[in-house]
């Protein structure tokens, strides 16, 4: 909640202010923050904005006692002109929600007709408002060039062939309870398969635990090792959903630097000693969002950190089919057969995230005991959905094959898009995934983010994917769209960097030059 910095212990209401208290003014600054993407509504700017304002109102975001920015302040902060933000607080002064006196400001209460809102853990749910994957929760503005997220080509043929062809197993499929926590036995044994031919790692049926997406998968893995405020060890910057898993849960995040150019891992030792963590997550990868590949050595020493102190290590390998290019690297389980490693898979980057198809392979007894907790989450996945990617495994590897044709098509026609257009921008071309990382030469990403908006693209602040708020020089892309799509997206970006551009003051140049570099 964002309420008086006085080091009161509760929000000042209007009666305390009435009674001679000073109320608070909120900083507009942090209204970017608070706002979010409220420009992507329809309807008069006025009024969206007014929307916005109103749902930081009703949960809490802005508590009551504060005084709102003067007009032309919020108005120099948004963007926008000083006549919208009169519009909107002369709406939510209609509405009860502000009490605006000549000379002294707009002042928040609660409006007598206003429904008492539920509790709700304000700072679960502001914490994951920050999370990219809940965009299409908002309105998308019609033409917008969304670099939040990839375009996949479509499997709808293949989907279609393998399910007319797997008819006779759905016909057998309601002969048993449908209720199997572990995952349908036929995925299980063909996940198996192919965990053991694409990585070379040996494994059994059952050391597999068929969940939704690799995001239950962390989900439960959190809840199994981390599920009473523990420390955890992510990277930083990582996939934002794990960071939102974590919170959730409670957990004491520990960040792991990663670099533009690289991993760090110098320090872990000592930060595994020092803070104890029950739990580490590492992508090595196509890492998201650089796209890097933790080389050979540091993996050896990763494990041999691990296997020293016996945390367990989770070994996130959701990219591994999209690595373009190179050799498969080693899976960090099949380096030390004493250190506690559990591995984690999707088919959503290969195939189509609809699927909701994930994996956790781990010895036996923990899948046994992650079983039980998925029991308690949902019984188990849909049989039917099973059986169908099982059938999609047969194709997995005439799949691959397209995908990296795409993913090498769309990040050529994005560097050289980037190179000519961004020519002041730093960036290393990934190894594959998804995700290209690219460092603002000035400014703020979260300030960025919301001019670019304005120019028709969007793109994610890399503040979103870092568990400290650190990463608000780069932005993320998502680059697999069509080729006209990355190239609109990117003349988008340059307009769009040259209105914000001249507003900071630049940054030092890096030390290393990361243009190409692979």
């Amino acid at each position: 909640m964002i309420g008086p910095q006085d080091g009161s212990s509760a929000a000042m209401g209007t009666a305390d202010v009435a009674a001679g208290s000073r109320p608070v003014l909120q900083k507009p600054q942090s209204f970017q923050r608070i706002l979010g993407d409220w420009r992507q509504a329809e309807g008069a700017l006025y009024a969206r904005l007014a929307t916005a304002l109103r749902t930081a109102l009703v949960h809490g975001d802005i508590a009551p006692g504060m005084l709102l920015p003067p007009e032309r302040s919020l108005a120099q902060i948004l963007r926008v002109s000083r006549t919208t933000v009169v519009s909107a607080y002369r709406a939510l002064r209609e509405e009860g929600w502000l009490d605006s006196r000549q000379g002294s400001g707009h002042l928040v209460r609660h409006p007598q007709h206003a429904v008492p809102q539920p509790y709700v853990n304000s700072d679960v749910v502001k914490a994951m408002a920050r999370n990219p994957m809940l965009r299409p929760l908002s309105p998308q503005r019609s033409g917008a060039v969304d670099f939040s997220v990839s375009r996949q080509a479509s499997i709808g043929p293949l989907l279609r062939e393998v399910t007319l062809g797997r008819a006779a197993a759905l016909d057998d499929l309601p002969a048993s309870s449908g209720y199997q926590p572990l995952g349908l036995a036929e995925l299980r044994e063909a996940v198996a398969r192919y965990v053991t031919g694409r990585g070379g790692l040996p494994t059994q049926p059952d050391q597999i635990l068929i969940t939704s997406g690799a995001q239950q998968a962390i989900w439960l893995v959190g809840q199994l090792y981390a599920p009473h405020g523990e420390r955890v060890v992510l990277e930083n910057p990582t996939y934002p959903g794990a960071i939102d898993a974590f919170r959730m849960l409670g957990a004491h995040i520990e960040p792991l630097p990663v670099h533009p150019d690289g991993f760090v891992l110098d320090g872990l030792g000592a930060l595994l000693k020092s803070a104890r963590p029950r739990l580490v997550l590492v992508s090595p990868t196509c890492h998201a969002p650089t796209g890097l590949v933790m080389p050979h050595e540091q993996r050896l020493a990763l494990v041999e950190q691990i296997d020293e102190h016996q945390v367990t290590l989770v070994d996130d390998q959701t990219m591994l089919d999209l690595l373009v290019g190179e050799d498969r690297p080693v899976a960090l389980a099949q380096i030390s057969p004493t250190a506690p490693i559990l591995s984690i898979g999707s088919l959503s980057k290969l195939f189509w995230p609809g699927l909701r198809v994930g994996w956790i392979r781990a010895p036996q007894p923990i899948i046994e005991h992650l079983a039980r907790l998925k029991a308690v989450a949902d019984m188990g996945g849909s049989p039917i959905v099973q059986s169908i990617a099982a059938g999609l495994l047969d194709h997995a590897d005439t799949v691959r094959q397209r995908r990296h044709q795409e993913i090498t098509r769309s990040l050529d026609v994005l560097c050289e898009a980037m190179d000519r257009l961004l020519p002041d921008w730093t960036w290393r071309r990934p190894a594959g995934g998804l995700s290209f990382w690219a460092g603002l030469p000035a400014g703020t990403a979260t300030e960025f983010a919301q001019v670019a908006l304005l120019h028709g693209v969007t793109v994610v602040a890399g503040s979103a994917l870092t568990s400290d708020g650190s990463g608000d020089d780069h932005v993320r892309l998502q680059f697999v769209q069509d080729s006209e799509a990355i190239t609109l997206g990117v003349r988008r970006l340059a307009q769009a960097w040259q209105a914000y551009a001249g507003q900071r003051p630049a940054r030092r140049p890096p030390a290393v030059a990361l243009r190409g570099a692979g």
